[in-house]
């Protein structure tokens, strides 16, 4: 959560700090607690979206050829896709709320909790707001699920093919994910930003897309990946964990087949 708020902040940010420093400066100047603005909205975008994508692609992929990769980012692309039009009202007030500190008090707007956010978006912005920056969020759902889950499946394949690694140990999945987070950070930064800027953009700030643009390189090319030490951070370490622990429960609590006549579990 720290991570993903300040690599939020740190793309909307005027001047040019680092992670570190923009850590430091939100904490002397709004306490520790200030790193978990949006904690509501990011906890229930990881109840619906994450979940969701995760289900999509399991699914998906029992009905075609796990053995080619093309397959697998197809059922990707559409998992993100869905997923990414359920989570976009949720990651909206989630990246509104975490930016709220950084900009001027005249365009805060000072959401209580995620469900006060969705009904003021409601009420002040129309229903249609809910889905502000949707094009962009849903092509990262689709963008960070060929990263995360069709190339750690991928990399499993390659690994047992190359490494000839037990096909169940904790160190295939580890070395798997931390080969699929890497990938997936480069692939979506870009977007991230876009969708970022988009979702606090106001009729007074980075209200047309020359502005976007012209905000967004405002430090030169480094603008495509701005953030990306904080994306590093996020989402390799929280890759790793996601895929051991589903890994782990796969194993543990397969369910069985009825027609099975070995009391093997059945793992998928």
């Amino acid at each position: 959560m720290p991570f993903d708020l300040l690599e939020s902040q740190m793309m909307i940010l005027r001047k040019d700090r680092t992670t570190l420093q923009t850590a430091i400066r939100l904490i002397k100047k709004h306490g520790y607690h200030s790193l978990y603005d949006g904690l509501s909205a990011q906890l229930l975008r990881q109840f619906t979206y994450t979940t969701l994508r995760f289900h999509l692609y399991d699914i998906g992929k029992q009905h075609v050829d796990e053995f080619n990769f093309l397959h697998k980012i197809f059922v990707a692309t559409i998992s993100g896709l869905l997923a990414g039009v359920v989570g976009i009202p949720s990651e909206m007030i989630n990246t509104r709320m975490q930016v709220d500190r950084e900009l001027s008090p005249s365009l805060r707007r000072n959401y209580k909790h995620v469900f006060n956010g969705l009904r003021r978006v409601v009420c002040e912005e129309g229903f249609r707001a809910l889905y502000t920056g949707g094009f962009y969020a849903c092509s990262r759902a689709a963008l960070i699920t060929i990263g995360q889950n069709a190339m750690y499946d991928q990399s499993k394949i390659l690994f047992l093919r190359y490494l000839k690694m037990e096909e169940n140990s904790k160190w295939l999945h580890t070395i798997s994910s931390l080969a699929a987070g890497l990938i997936c950070v480069p692939l979506v930064q870009p977007l991230e930003i876009l969708k970022t800027m988009q979702m606090v953009s106001t009729s007074k700030f980075l209200s047309t897309r020359a502005e976007k643009t012209k905000y967004m390189m405002r430090f030169g090319y480094r603008g495509f990946f701005r953030g990306f030490t904080a994306t590093v951070c996020r989402m390799v370490p929280s890759t790793i964990i996601m895929f051991v622990v589903y890994e782990q429960l796969r194993l543990h609590f397969g369910y069985y087949r009825e027609e099975d006549s070995e009391l093997e579990p059945y793992n998928n």
